[in-house]
């Protein structure tokens, strides 16, 4: 019995309402650049001593934006007036379940990673259920990965098939993580909304997923926090994004090329595969720099790839999904192309995936 897995379709989700840079107030902005320009008189703390060629890799991409404060990012978009998480998040399920031909009463494993649901302790899973029309037998739950969901969903979607539990799954994520920001914090800048989906089912044997690897680094998990600094977040009134420990914070970005190289490599060791096979990259955007930065370092020096975050932001979850769907709308990403994906999320948790692409 064939048991490879693959993604049958994906659907995307943007909202209308487009956010410019305009959008800060110019003293908000002013204050950014006076913080900047007193930071780049201090003197900087490497993050590995000596510094791998790696960090030497990122810093020379950072370095190129410090002039702009925006560091590349031109526009994203925002819910509007009423929308809700669930609503993107229906519509890009619809999407790729209408471009995977699959009914609603065909899924058997419905995954939903919702940063920002629309209520709390209650999942978004039953509700996406019910709006979706999907069947009672359907195994529905709430995934918590941060950024690196779609890749852990991947990998449980992939167990539940290849188990013969599930013959079809349909993975859900969302990027709500603008609506956690303050606007005079700068890392306000980076994030957009969006939603993305995923039918993961049955493929022919030379397709689906060939390898993946996962890794956990828990002396990261402060790095990026969402609540209040100093409070368990349920006892606090003032609720945001922030950093707990701005040191972490900034050598996890510092490693960030040092992570994706190891974590692809490990996924292409397994699949028997090398860097200059691999045909389409698609990855996290945290920023501008992410995705050059992470594909030069791994030695990926054939993929195409399809870049978002200067016209979307951070997608958080669905940076990935995103890519893919985008590349396969453009052209970029064919039947049988060898595709490379890498994503880590806060906490942190950092994974790859490698397939080979098509039905």
């Amino acid at each position: 019995m064939n048991k490879q897995v693959g993604l049958l379709g994906i659907g995307l989700y943007l909202p209308a309402e487009v956010r410019t840079n305009d959008w800060w107030p110019t003293h908000v902005v002013a204050d950014w650049e006076a913080k900047r320009r007193e930071n780049l008189t201090r003197a900087t703390v490497e993050a590995e001593d000596p510094p791998t060629d790696g960090v030497r890799l990122t810093r020379e991409a950072m370095k190129a934006f410090r002039d702009d404060i925006f560091t590349g990012a031109r526009e994203r978009r925002v819910m509007g007036q009423g929308e809700k998480a669930s609503d993107m998040e229906c519509a890009a399920a619809t999407d790729a379940l209408q471009r995977a031909g699959v009914k609603p009463s065909e899924i058997d494993l419905l995954l939903v990673y919702s940063p920002l649901p629309d209520f709390l302790i209650v999942p978004q899973a039953p509700l996406l259920h019910a709006r979706l029309g999907l069947k009672a037998e359907c195994l529905s739950m709430d995934t918590n990965n941060g950024c690196n969901a779609f890749m852990h969903q991947l990998e449980l979607a992939q167990c539940y098939i290849a188990s013969g539990v599930a013959k079809k799954a349909l993975i859900i994520q969302s990027s709500t993580v603008a609506h956690f920001c303050r606007p005079q914090d700068h890392h306000s800048i980076w994030f957009g909304d969006g939603a993305s989906a995923a039918v993961i089912g049955q493929v022919s044997d030379d397709r689906g997923l060939l390898a993946s690897a996962h890794m956990t680094d828990g002396s990261f998990h402060k790095a990026l926090m969402g609540g209040s600094p100093g409070k368990v977040w349920y006892q606090a009134s003032d609720l945001h994004l922030y950093n707990e420990d701005r040191t972490c914070a900034r050598n996890m970005l510092l490693l960030i090329s040092d992570l994706a190289k190891q974590i692809l490599h490990a996924g292409l060791a397994k699949a028997s595969l090398s860097p200059a096979e691999v045909d389409f990259y698609a990855t996290h955007q945290s920023t501008y720099w992410f995705r050059e930065v992470t594909q030069k370092y791994a030695g990926l020096t054939n993929a195409r790839t399809f870049d978002t975050f200067a016209w979307t932001g951070s997608l958080s979850s669905c940076n990935v999904p995103f890519m893919l769907g985008m590349g396969e709308r453009e052209g970029l990403l064919r039947p049988g192309d060898l595709v490379a994906a890498y994503s880590g999320g806060s906490g942190i948790t950092y994974s790859s995936a490698i397939m080979r692409w098509g039905a």
